[in-house]
């Protein structure tokens, strides 16, 4: 898999001037894999940029002597979700960087440039099957537990730098007789301590963070639609949601003023319950964070 070794890497990220101080140990030659061609230099520089918005996060949440190994930003998203969300709401919450180390893999949702949110997901290896590439260009994730992640958004090289990992160090866990506990293939991590919590659960036993349920965020959506996506941190979708929900006041207002009142009614009632349903659906998704605990 390695076509380059750490000093190739390391000359042409001063040949750009992408000045590389990381905070956290990284293997350049498996996190950048190819250095020449086409476009190269603008992949190079939205990995390094990537990195930056992740390296704060990184430095806390990754062990003494982990070392990330490569990692790539994607929707973790299928026809499906666009079908039953809409492009907008599937490409606005499910963002998605996958950060492959040397113990464990990442998935850190993320805004559309990169910052992280306070969803956070780890997988061993152990836990992994493999991973396949689709005739759609989707990426699928086979775990242990026979659930599946699909995501979109990762070109073949990527494709291929994650495959060749969960082989090499999926070896050296099989090799070693690593295979940790656990709850879950794909595990809920904590968003302030980091810190597993079982599905189910909206409470960490750790650090008593605590998190929103999917009817909290359901009926508050009902109420008011965009009031579930603040909750979600889901700032530009809950923008688009108010201007939708203006619309529908308007509407309703029109059918009021008619004397159609049930119809006004109807139409308020059933807009409000499918924006309910969809944000119960990307509840569903992960933890959001709802209050931490005061130190």
């Amino acid at each position: 898999m390695e076509t380059v070794d750490r000093d190739q890497v390391a000359e042409k990220l001063e040949e750009l001037n992408f000045y590389w101080y990381p905070k956290i140990s990284y293997r350049l030659e498996t996190m950048f894999p190819r250095i020449d061609g086409f476009f190269i230099n603008v992949q190079i520089r939205d990995k390094v940029d990537l990195v930056r918005h992740l390296e704060p996060l990184l430095g806390t949440m990754l062990l003494k002597k982990e070392v990330v190994l490569f990692l790539s930003k994607g929707s973790q998203s299928t026809l499906f979700d666009v079908f039953l969300m809409g492009s907008l709401w599937a490409e606005s919450t499910l963002h998605t960087v996958i950060v492959f180390t040397n113990l464990r893999v990442f998935c850190i949702r993320t805004d559309r440039m990169g910052i992280p949110h306070k969803t956070f997901w780890s997988i061993y290896y152990s836990q992994i099957d493999e991973i396949v590439s689709t005739i759609l260009g989707y990426t699928k994730i086979c775990l242990k537990d026979g659930n599946n992640l699909w995501f979109s958004g990762f070109n073949k090289e990527a494709q291929q730098s994650m495959q060749c990992l969960v082989e090499e160090i999926g070896l050296e866990y099989r090799d070693k007789g690593f295979d940790p506990a656990v709850t879950q293939s794909r595990e809920q991590l904590c968003g302030h301590c980091f810190s597993v919590i079982p599905p189910n659960i909206y409470q960490c036993e750790c650090c008593r963070a605590t998190y929103w349920t999917p009817s909290e965020v359901g009926i508050r959506s009902f109420i008011f639609p965009s009031w579930g996506d603040i909750v979600m941190r889901h700032y530009a979708l809950a923008c688009a949601e108010f201007c939708g929900f203006l619309l529908l006041v308007l509407l309703t207002l029109i059918a009021f003023s008619e004397g159609k009142y049930f119809t006004g009614l109807a139409i308020f009632f059933i807009a409000n319950l499918a924006d309910a349903a969809l944000s119960v659906q990307i509840a569903t998704k992960g933890l959001h964070l709802k209050k931490i605990p005061k130190k």
